[in-house]
């Protein structure tokens, strides 16, 4: 009888402590959840500087694609295939500005969110100008600082979603952010609008400011639509000259991912300044004039003022 009963004890202790441990380890889980920085994944430097500003100290982000190299064509190293096998959520630009993006849906596990900035993002779309993919979306909605906060919003949102034990942090992350790029549209309207009217001009490598030029007041075009398709074809240069010769803009401009060589020689035939770099699809290094966001659409408006006639401070 006594060992029955004994035996009746050590099987009710037995799961009461199991029931404890699984409790236990379930609020610690719960916890490291909620606790742990997140492990943030951005397809490529400019989004990066965007979601580090919301996620502060609970998440550490990683960019796929490095500063200086080009975000369209990339390809997956061993690092960041490691980098996504880890991460906790994953962001990209979207309208087929990654060119390599089933790369990265071919390693992601299935409940790691994978988030479209662009196409979730609540601000309006431009069409490509030119080039094999004209009439298309135009995927560099970034350029224009208000469009950036149409994916600081979405960043903020995504990463609450994820971790809500910090929600209110990110979302005032966001705030400062937002209010931050607000500024910085005013800051740039006012710099760039001393450009005089006859000089607002804008013609580049990649037609990759048409945000930037419905912002503030520019006509843009370039020497192809997209650094997805084929660079400098006899018939994008023939194009370009002739718009030149005929507008006769004060300078043409080349941007930091890619050479300069068709800017150069454009400029060559019809004897007109070359000036850049610009910056659009990566940060520059920490040392360059580029080194966040709010750096690079400062750059790139001194330049363009500087170049093109407008009043320095």
């Amino acid at each position: 009888m006594h060992k029955v009963q004994s035996y009746t004890k050590s099987l009710i202790f037995s799961g009461f402590f199991a029931l404890n441990i699984g409790f236990i380890t379930s609020v610690s889980t719960a916890w490291a959840d909620n606790h742990t920085p997140l492990e943030i994944v951005a397809t490529f430097s400019v989004p990066a500087d965007l979601v580090e500003r919301v996620a502060g100290e609970h998440g550490n982000v990683t960019s796929l694609t490095p500063r200086g190299a080009e975000a369209h064509d990339w390809e997956l190293t061993p690092s960041n295939f490691m980098a996504l096998e880890d991460a906790d959520i994953v962001f990209y630009n979207g309208f087929n500005l990654e060119q390599w993006m089933s790369q990265v849906r071919a390693t992601l596990s299935e409940d790691v969110p994978l988030v479209e900035l662009a196409a979730q993002a609540d601000y309006p779309t431009l069409p490509i100008i030119t080039g094999d993919y004209e009439g298309e979306t135009d995927p560099h909605m970034w350029m224009d600082p208000r469009a950036a906060v149409a994916y600081v919003n979405v960043i903020a949102e995504s990463l609450a979603e994820k971790q809500p034990a910090h929600a209110d942090a990110f979302h005032q992350r966001a705030e400062d952010t937002v209010n931050a790029l607000y500024a910085l549209h005013q800051e740039l309207t006012e710099l760039l609008g001393t450009i005089p009217d006859n000089q607002r001009l804008l013609i580049t490598s990649e037609a990759a400011f048409s945000y930037f030029a419905d912002a503030y007041g520019f006509t843009h075009n370039g020497i192809w639509g997209t650094n997805s398709e084929t660079e400098g074809t006899p018939s994008q240069v023939m194009r370009v000259i002739d718009l030149v010769n005929t507008r006769q803009p004060k300078a043409l401009f080349w941007e930091s991912t890619i050479s300069d060589r068709h800017v150069t020689a454009i400029a060559r035939d019809t004897q007109v300044e070359i000036a850049g770099p610009l910056y659009v699809d990566s940060l520059s290094s920490d040392e360059g004039p580029a080194a966040d966001y709010f750096a690079l659409m400062r750059h790139n408006a001194r330049l363009l003022r500087d170049t093109l006639g407008g009043i320095q401070e």
